[in-house]
């Protein structure tokens, strides 16, 4: 229509287009063009709504919820976005070094690690990246761990403020979400995500029965009981076949999974979490080997709601995993008699702080470990696949994370100025070292002040190699620093006794895996090989040995004489796929071969 101009729409049919204009094109294109248009397109309405969909995730530093609830005009949402934008461009070109760059890891995984969710969407594009993309495997690969890295920042924060309150009965839930945070990888269900599962329950509840507040003690505390067992959502089918499996030690788990099952400490966490959101002072009670809930009377009443003094308090006892019925406390002091305890019983009767509760479902993880590894090799390959399947993520790594996640659990809960504080704290950093490096921030930052406040409480203590933090952090910096010295084959020599090259899949002779190939060396070249020696016991003559990275994600050294090319794409796991990522940029199928992500340290492969 001639003549037809914006300027003749109404500021609120502006306003609704500006929100389907990109922000950036709001603030470049749009508001230059008139100062009406600088003003509409400048509205903190606006920008709140920006800075809602183009980021999914922000660091609680933010405060974006809080933000969120105040009045739009008291915030600053343009400047908000702009900020944010300019920060998640900058972690960007962090990121893009760590592919680039053969030396430096250490301080960028730094960089990245503290920025927290600040960095998780630009982190989960890069794991949902094209596969088309030239180096798709390797930008995959580093921005998993360090999103991996990121959560599990998340949960060790948490558990690190029960240092200075370990007698603490608050604050249960989050403590047992912490551990789905080592599993969480690029999945929804974080500690937010739980947080809100246990609210919108506690609502339901309240919803489906509105005479709650006419209602008893006790009353609430077996008709809550009975809802969650109605629910489903306590307890598991197939006790005897499914109780040591990894996602029943986990509370998000246990809430997000169809079958909802957990161990009985879970399911009594439950309880408690959503007893408390409705107005119960309920809290786990570990009695031995099977954590049961305990419910008090408010103070000057029963249990039954009759008046008493002021101090008096009932308590009661319930077992959300395999009953809806009350437990009486003189069953409960009977099963002790029968497991030998004699004297000191109450004390199995009394709440429990959360630090305790933590280090039970530490001891539940490790029992699921140690059975899981008693499996390997037994040929019991679903057995070991149920005990290990979570929502995401490799089963066999997120075994490993198990354990890693266990031993971050009691670094931070138990009190550093115990004697047994630092137990296995060798086989921690080793482990940090050989596997996680990408913690580094989470090592400097949490473990390093406690590690500091052990020594200062135990001043004839030495710690040594691999007991030292500050000794293992210079380690890993030093050789971080380091450009790798280049093999080559700059010989006929070396050529014709080097016959396979980096990239290249082979299958071991003997004991049969899939592996990969990221280096070779002479035999005198000073590799120490594992492997066995051949059946004849010959050991002399020259010899060819190749680095290697398996399905488990071991390395290995392996004599040239074990290994059969293998040709066939199919046989690559997606296991293998993905840890390929660490040194490789993209899997070529045509030729079964990855393709070196640098090639510093193997010019000619």
């Amino acid at each position: 229509m001639p003549g037809l101009s914006l300027d003749l729409f109404p500021d609120e049919i502006i306003r609704h287009i500006l929100l389907y204009v990109p922000p950036h094109q709001a603030l470049t294109a749009i508001q230059p063009l008139s100062r009406r248009f600088k003003s509409l397109a400048s509205e903190s309405l606006l920008w709140r709504y920006y800075c809602q969909t183009t980021f999914s995730y922000w660091d609680k530093k933010h405060e974006f919820r809080s933000k969120l609830a105040a009045p739009a005009v008291t915030i600053d949402w343009k400047r908000l976005w702009i900020a944010r934008t300019k920060k998640c461009q900058d972690l960007a070109v962090v990121f893009e070094e760590i592919l680039r760059e053969a030396t430096g890891d250490l301080e960028r995984y730094r960089r990245l690690g503290l920025e927290g969710y600040d960095v998780k969407d630009y982190l989960l594009s890069q794991i949902s990246c094209d596969s088309s993309l030239d180096d798709a495997l390797a930008r995959r690969y580093y921005a998993f761990i360090i999103l991996d890295s990121i959560n599990r920042g998340v949960a060790v924060e948490l558990w690190s403020k029960f240092q200075w309150d370990l007698s603490s009965r608050k604050g249960l839930d989050g403590a047992l979400a912490a551990f789905d945070m080592f599993f969480l990888h690029d999945q929804p269900q974080d500690i937010d995500y739980i947080m809100d599962t246990l609210d919108s329950l506690s609502r339901q509840f309240r919803d489906e029965h509105p005479r709650l507040r006419d209602m008893s003690t006790r009353q609430k505390a077996l008709v809550l009981v009975s809802w969650l067992r109605r629910q489903n959502l306590t307890g598991m089918d197939h006790a005897e076949l499914n109780y040591r499996n990894l996602r029943n030690c986990l509370i998000g788990h246990a809430l997000s999974e169809e079958e909802h099952s957990s161990l009985p400490i879970i399911s009594s966490a439950i309880y408690c979490s959503i007893a408390e959101r409705v107005g119960l002072d309920a809290s786990c009670c570990a009695f031995p080997s099977h954590v049961h809930a305990a419910v008090h009377s408010p103070l000057g009443e029963t249990l039954d709601g009759d008046q008493r003094d002021e101090t008096f308090s009932e308590i009661m006892y319930l077992d959300p995993f395999g009953s809806s019925e009350e437990v009486t406390i003189q069953d409960l002091r009977e099963r002790l008699v029968e497991f030998g305890w004699r004297e000191g019983t109450d004390a199995f009767l009394k709440p429990t702080p959360v630090s305790v509760i933590v280090q039970r479902t530490v001891q539940n993880i490790r029992e699921t470990y140690s059975t899981y590894r008693s499996l390997e090799g037994t040929g019991q390959r679903q057995r070991e696949y149920e005990l290990s399947r979570l929502r995401s993520g490799i089963p066999g790594l997120n075994m490993d994370l198990a354990a890693y996640a266990v031993k971050w659990a009691e670094l931070m809960i138990r009190p550093a100025n115990s004697d047994h504080w630092g137990l296995g704290l060798d086989l921690f950093l080793h482990r940090f070292a050989l596997t996680y490096k990408e913690d580094i921030w989470l090592i400097e930052k949490y473990l390093l002040p406690l590690y500091d406040q052990s020594l200062a409480t135990q001043p004839g203590r030495q710690r040594e190699s691999w007991e030292n933090v500050r000794t293992v952090i210079e380690i890993l910096e030093n050789l971080d620093s380091r450009l790798p010295v280049p093999s080559r084959r700059y010989t006929r020599e070396i050529e014709q006794r080097v016959l396979y090259k980096v990239g290249q899949v082979f299958r071991h002779r003997r004991y049969g895996y899939i592996a990969i190939i990221n280096g070779w060396a002479l035999k005198g070249s000073g590799l120490v090989t594992t492997e066995p020696m051949p059946e004849d016991g010959d050991s002399s003559g020259p010899k060819t040995f190749y680095s290697c990275m398996n399905e488990g994600g071991e390395r290995h050294l392996v004599d040239q004489e074990n290994m059969d090319i293998v040709t066939d794409p199919a046989l690559v796991s997606d296991e293998l796929l993905f840890l390929a990522g660490r040194f490789f940029k993209r899997f070529d199928r045509a030729t079964c071969t990855f393709v070196p992500l640098g090639t510093e340290a193997y010019p000619d492969g």
